[in-house]
């Protein structure tokens, strides 16, 4: 079974058609620098990494968005948000993998008295 990824596009829909190969040795080098043993991977219109927390992935967010190269292809909402990322299965994977569901056992009591 493949490795899990978490998988980055740009925010902005209007730059989707950028070329990410272009930038790939600033942001491989970016995301080691920040955040090491990651292996990033970056391809046509997006770059993936093993899954991240959420303090990781702000702190290569952050790291990113300060690249003069990658600052014209940010997305400016109330905060500035240059990439957004999802999890997904594997590489080869469109998909975005789904957060679980907690499943309620049919047997369990949910109140009122045992008998």
């Amino acid at each position: 079974m493949p490795k899990p990824r978490r998988k980055y596009k740009l925010a902005d829909i209007n730059y989707r058609n950028v070329d990410l190969r272009m930038y790939s040795k600033l942001i491989i080098d970016n995301i080691n620098s920040t955040v090491p043993g990651k292996n990033p991977q970056v391809f046509e219109s997006y770059f993936s990494t093993d899954l991240l927390t959420q303090s990781e992935s702000v702190l290569i967010g952050r790291a990113l968005a300060k690249l003069e190269e990658l600052k014209p292809y940010g997305k400016t909402i109330t905060i500035f948000r240059l990439f957004d990322g999802k999890a997904y299965a594997g590489e080869e994977s469109n998909v975005p993998i789904k957060k679980k569901e907690t499943v309620i056992k049919a047997t369990t009591i949910k109140g009122g008295r045992v008998r």
